[in-house]
């Protein structure tokens, strides 16, 4: 068999295969389409309840539907004709008014200027001066 059939048939089954997963008395059932989501939710489950649909994914599109088998919750629950047909696209934004940007408000700094190094009569800092004579005793 060619290999590019091979890649062609495993891209297939993985965009045809359904995922479900349960949380809290619901269960997550995930495929390709909103019809084979809801076929795997009519076979697998008895007297199920769609309870939302989330639709995902842009290039690689998923549905995920939220299923219960709760009589309770089912009057709550939209009606399989409302949930076939995909939920609308989100509007793209539309002009805005500017926004007035904070400018950064600086605040004075005071810093405490050190003053000079106190000075020996060779006007050199005393903690060079410290330093050169430690040197200048180990070598004698």
């Amino acid at each position: 068999m060619p290999l590019g059939q091979v890649i062609a048939e495993m891209v297939d089954d993985v965009r045809d295969r359904v995922e479900v997963s349960w949380h809290h008395e619901t269960w997550h059932v995930t495929a390709g389409s909103f019809e084979s989501a809801l076929a795997y939710v009519d076979e697998r489950f008895d007297d199920p309840v769609v309870l939302s649909r989330r639709d995902h994914g842009r290039r690689w599109t998923r549905v995920t539907l939220d299923v219960t088998e709760d009589p309770d919750r089912a009057p709550d629950a939209p009606s399989l004709a409302e949930l076939a047909e995909p939920p609308a696209p989100p509007e793209p934004p539309g002009p805005s008014e500017p926004v007035a940007v904070a400018q950064p408000v600086a605040e004075p700094v005071t810093e405490q200027v050190a003053g000079p190094d106190p000075v020996t009569g060779s006007e050199m800092p005393l903690d060079l001066e410290e330093i050169f004579a430690h040197q200048n005793a180990r070598s004698h």
